[in-house]
């Protein structure tokens, strides 16, 4: 899971790295960037903190749902998940990468790997449901005064993506016995690997059995564990809307008067955005995609900054932070 990251690094630090420099050097000016020598340090500190609350309601949600299928795990741990999660997604294609590195670290402990999948996917279910309804209330709000035409085609892109992996988990739910017939097809591939046919016929049987651990977890989310379900959509708002608030502090920050539901909505859209597999992280296209929806409320060298500034507290300090707790995972195992 962790080989060659170190490469994935350079990359990411390169991709993200000269879209910023492109960024500033054809939004930035002289005065703007007084203006950015100019903000208020609470300002800072709000956004710091703003962003660490977002960790935390992040982690308190792994926390949830892993009570959801049985299992009381740590809030450190969950953490320590979140911020590895963070760097492997920031090395992986698209803004959704670290997802296997989340189920690996919950069924390191008592926790199945079916359990750890449902809560991992569980997790990203909600946050579709949240952002596929919130944006088009926030546009409806706005009074669809957004220009996303010039973006349209990575929206529909996005939700292509989205909406296959939407089908397919619901057919894995759904046709659980057929799919689990299926995976014995998995043989002609695992005797690729592996020649042993005891060793196949194991690993086929313990894939299928954490397949159908899967599934029941999931339902048992779904249909019948509703007040963990609640508590980790109301987490989920909290999450979003603590990390949301970093851009309309920067603006604050930089002299100008933002429109928080607008930029709450940019963000929306970039992160559906960012899921295409396009650079590792979403680096390049993030950046792009904030500048274009930010220059539509605020002067392009204000946006610039903004994103510049934004990038840094949030992406690069993931990154940042996320080596660190990754370095020492990989030193303990």
């Amino acid at each position: 899971m962790f080989r060659h990251w170190k490469a994935w690094f350079i990359a990411v630090i390169l991709i993200s790295g000269i879209s910023m420099a492109i960024i500033y050097y054809f939004t930035v000016k002289p005065e703007g960037l007084a203006k950015l020598l100019e903000i208020p340090p609470y300002i800072i500190l709000l956004a710091v903190v703003a962003h660490v609350l977002n960790l935390l309601f992040w982690s308190l949600r792994i926390k949830i749902l892993a009570l959801s299928v049985g299992e009381n795990v740590p809030l450190y741990r969950c953490f320590k998940i979140v911020m590895v999660n963070l760097f492997i997604a920031a090395l992986t294609p698209s803004g959704m990468g670290g997802e296997p590195a989340r189920i690996y670290m919950l069924s390191e402990g008592k926790m199945s790997g079916g359990d750890a999948t449902a809560v991992t996917i569980g997790e990203r279910i909600i946050d579709f449901i949240f952002i596929g309804a919130t944006i088009p209330l926030f546009l409806l709000l706005l009074g669809m005064s957004m220009d996303i035409a010039s973006i349209q085609i990575y929206l529909i892109l996005a939700a292509v993506i989205l909406g296959l992996g939407g089908l397919f988990f619901l057919y894995m739910i759904l046709r659980a016995d057929k799919f689990r017939k299926k995976m014995a097809k998995l043989d002609r591939i695992i005797a690729i690997f592996v020649k042993d046919e005891d060793k196949r016929k194991e690993t086929v049987e313990k894939l299928e059995e954490e397949f159908m651990s899967f599934v029941r977890s999931t339902k048992t989310l779904f249909a019948m564990r509703r007040g963990y379900l609640a508590l980790a959509f109301i987490t989920t708002m909290a999450m979003w809307f603590v990390d949301f608030t970093i851009i309309p502090l920067i603006l604050i920050g930089l002299g100008e008067d933002p429109n928080w539901l607008f930029m709450f909505t940019a963000q929306l859209i970039i992160i559906v955005v960012t899921v295409i597999p396009i650079s590792p992280g979403g680096s390049g296209l993030a950046e792009f995609t904030a500048l274009l929806l930010f220059t539509q409320r605020v002067p392009p060298d204000i946006a610039g900054i903004t994103v510049l500034l934004w990038r840094v507290l949030t992406f690069y300090t993931n990154l940042v932070l996320g080596l660190v707790y990754t370095l020492s995972y990989i030193a303990k195992k």
